[in-house]
């Protein structure tokens, strides 16, 4: 059972690879698309950029070839559409729904992820839990990205809660980071779940 922290006063979850174990749908689009426009990508490189919004990745993937060869933000849009067509397959990381469904009507919790919206909905949706959150933030979202501990601190605002009274749940780099830079308890998804 993971712990919550009685003084905890709202959790904070990433959706992929945190809440759904819904990685390697997203890794094999990305696959697809850096074959298809002939361009190297390890899985590596996309372990470390978990949690960024698919057009900022392009971006970073691409930032040393020449960029006029793709209209980045028509991949971003074919790699969210590959992953789109095998949402319905994802299954929940069992320890983290149990946990959303125990705390749902006790505690304020919010997703915040780099995936599109119509992504995490979908995937919420498909685990049957898509209505337990206060809201959900994605990357269509005017919201600062996991890159930044902001991505973190205004959602404590929103939720008028002290940020240190937050509990993070996220299996990115980026994410991980900028929740422990805006003093936010952490749990690192990657201990829990491989």
């Amino acid at each position: 059972m993971i712990y919550i922290h009685p003084k905890t006063q709202a959790l904070i979850f990433d959706c992929d690879g945190t809440i759904a174990d819904s990685m390697i749908i997203h890794n094999e689009a990305w696959h697809t698309i850096a074959k298809r426009h002939q361009f190297n990508l390890s899985t590596d490189e996309l372990t470390h950029y978990n949690g960024i919004p698919t057009l900022q990745i392009l971006k970073k993937l691409t930032s040393h070839i020449d960029q006029t060869r793709f209209d980045l933000h028509k991949l971003a849009h074919e790699k969210e559409s590959l992953a789109e067509q095998s949402i319905n397959k994802v299954i929940p990381i069992t320890p983290i729904v149990d946990l959303i469904k125990r705390y749902h009507g006790k505690l304020p919790m919010v997703v915040i992820s780099g995936g599109s919206c119509q992504n995490v909905l979908k995937t919420l949706d498909t685990l049957n839990i898509k209505n337990l959150f206060e809201f959900i933030i994605t990357a269509d979202d005017d919201h600062p990205t996991k890159e930044y501990p902001e991505a973190f601190t205004l959602i404590a605002d929103r939720l008028g809660v002290e940020c240190d009274k937050c509990h993070v749940f996220e299996d990115g780099k980026p994410g991980l980071i900028n929740a422990v830079k805006a003093n936010m308890m952490v749990t690192d998804m990657r201990t829990i779940y491989p």
